[in-house]
């Protein structure tokens, strides 16, 4: 695979999985995921998606594995590191964001800056046009990102295969082999 397609591919599995990350999955979401390239892109990771009877159940093991988690933090970086919300992560996630006139993703439930889901959003619109800036993310803003989907890799169902791909997807742009 040639470099730029590679970094594009990179690109759209961020987008890809902060899009999961930083809201659960609807019908429409559902639907667009079940359209041909994504599909099988996401079948080539193992990942099954579910049908459509499935979503109430799903939009319950989301909240139970990255909003609430029994046992664990949400993945939210100043949760991590500081102990609290919009802490010192939050505060840099914005500078970065601003130095690149974008603005942050929000998802459901009011999704904080330095959410995973809306990491890996940012890392996507910056790679392509403030490539420093992407690398600036990488290095302060995702280094936590393994512990933080541990709980979440162990489930056994569509959530945990998102956070097993996640965790691969965030060691590939760290050039950290797992």
């Amino acid at each position: 695979m040639s470099e730029p397609a590679q970094s594009d591919d990179l690109a759209a599995a961020a987008r890809l999985f902060g899009r999961l990350l930083v809201r659960e999955l609807d019908a429409a979401t559902l639907q667009e995921l079940q359209g041909g390239d994504i599909a099988e892109a996401l079948d080539s990771l193992g990942i099954e998606l579910p049908d459509a009877e499935q979503i109430g159940t799903l939009g319950n093991r989301y909240f139970d594995l990255f909003l609430h988690p029994q046992g664990a933090l949400p993945p939210v970086q100043s949760l991590w590191s500081d102990g609290k919300y919009d802490g010192d992560p939050a505060v840099g996630i914005r500078k970065i964001a601003a130095a690149a006139n974008l603005e942050l993703a929000t998802g459901a439930r009011s999704a904080p800056p330095d959410q995973l889901g809306c990491i890996l959003l940012l890392w996507a619109e910056l790679h392509e046009i403030r490539p420093e800036l992407a690398e600036l993310l990488t290095t302060h803003h995702m280094a936590w990102c393994d512990l933080a989907l541990a709980h979440a890799t162990r489930d056994d169902g569509f959530y945990g295969a998102i956070a097993r791909a996640t965790v691969s997807l965030v060691r590939e742009l760290r050039g950290v082999s797992g």
